[in-house]
């Protein structure tokens, strides 16, 4: 089988989505898959190969299309818009005299035949009802949620077209990880302090809100650091919440070093918006459950998907004081956080990009 992946993502670049889509090409080749990744050829790219910094084995080709890149990094819609649809116009180009059996792409309004595109949905947006003909017509769909494969089927997509496949991880990316103590050594935190650990993108769905008024409770017993930037400043984050200790991005190399700092590690996502509660599987949690430490995590239908009470500590979401005294009963009971920490990394065992990748082929192959 010929498989093109086709995405609008910078290759090599740092957001989760990136990882994501090396991670699941090198696992569909590793399923005996011929793989092709399809990608925009854009200006101010990294030189560094891309298999390396995603840590990702070169068993598939990636192939740069002509887009219309200007101004790089900005935020213009229009601008965006212009990069975008001039790179879907040269994919529609190249898919008429490629040879392939399937498109496998997150990019909904790319334009692909629509009998040989598999789509992988990550979330429900009010434009979805436009394309729901589309979608009814495709080879089928991969979403990363019950939460969304039922707004599917409710909006008329069949649910035999419809499969579940949570996002993952690769086991061997944490497989070895530093020890706690030189992880703090490097990342300049105090040796025996009581550390909760946030690691991700700083937005208000993922509860951020929630995780700077926790900090302000737990302070000065418990240190709050978060690893990761959003689209505020960090120097107004730090002003902002003096409590909480802000380090920045940091590489996704570096993820499974980083985690071993913590004594707990906090996925505080907001019940108040759909992508939070129903649709989201945050890559963040599997590398979490892979870490060996406790998780305390709001209770959402969306993550109860792979979190329970035997594996994590689950509190009332959106509520600061909840999220404190989960992290705080996690510390005060290091038996039992350290057994629901264990289960956790044994959970994670089923959730592979190899694993995945299989699932996902097994609905395409006749």
């Amino acid at each position: 089988m010929k498989l093109i992946y086709l995405s609008t993502a910078r290759i090599p670049d740092t957001w989760a989505h990136v990882f994501q889509t090396m991670k699941m090409c090198e696992a569909f080749a590793k399923a005996g898959v011929d793989v092709e990744l399809v990608v925009p050829r854009r200006a101010r790219t990294s030189t560094e190969d891309p298999f390396a910094f995603a840590g990702v084995v070169k068993n598939f080709t990636i192939t740069r299309l002509p887009c219309i890149d200007l101004f790089p990094g900005t935020r213009n819609t229009f601008l965006y818009g212009l990069r975008t649809y001039s790179f879907f116009f040269f994919s529609w180009l190249y898919l008429l005299f490629a040879s392939y059996d399937v498109v496998y792409t997150r990019e909904l309004l790319a334009w692909t035949p629509s009998r040989k595109t598999v789509f992988e949905l990550h979330n429900i947006t009010p434009s979805i009802a436009a394309l729901i003909t589309r979608l009814q017509r495709a080879r089928g769909i991969i979403v990363i949620t019950e939460g969304i494969r039922q707004a599917l089927i409710e909006r008329g997509v069949p649910a035999d077209r419809i499969g579940t496949a949570p996002d993952g991880i690769d086991p061997d990316d944490f497989s070895h990880p530093e020890s706690r103590a030189a992880s703090r050594t490097r990342l300049g935190l105090a040796p025996e302090a009581a550390i909760a650990m946030y690691i991700g993108l700083l937005d208000v769905w993922k509860g951020t809100e929630t995780l700077y008024a926790t900090g302000r409770i737990l302070a000065p017993d418990i240190r709050l650091v978060i690893i990761g930037e959003g689209a505020e400043p960090l120097a107004q984050l730090r002003q902002a919440h003096p409590e909480v200790l802000f380090l920045g991005f940091r590489p996704y190399r570096e993820l499974a070093d980083n985690q071993s700092a913590a004594d707990v590690l906090v996925l505080p996502n907001s019940g108040k918006s759909d992508i939070s509660a129903k649709y989201t599987s945050p890559l963040k949690l599997f590398s979490y459950m892979a870490s060996g430490k406790p998780i305390v995590a709001s209770d959402l239908p969306s993550l109860r998907e792979v979190l329970s009470e035997k594996n994590a500590f689950l509190v009332k979401p959106d509520d600061p004081e909840a999220l404190a005294a989960g992290i705080r009963f996690v510390l005060a009971n290091p038996e039992e956080a350290a057994k629901r920490a264990a289960k956790a990394k044994e959970d994670v065992k089923a959730y592979t990009w190899q694993s995945r990748a299989e699932r996902i082929l097994n609905t395409l192959r006749p």
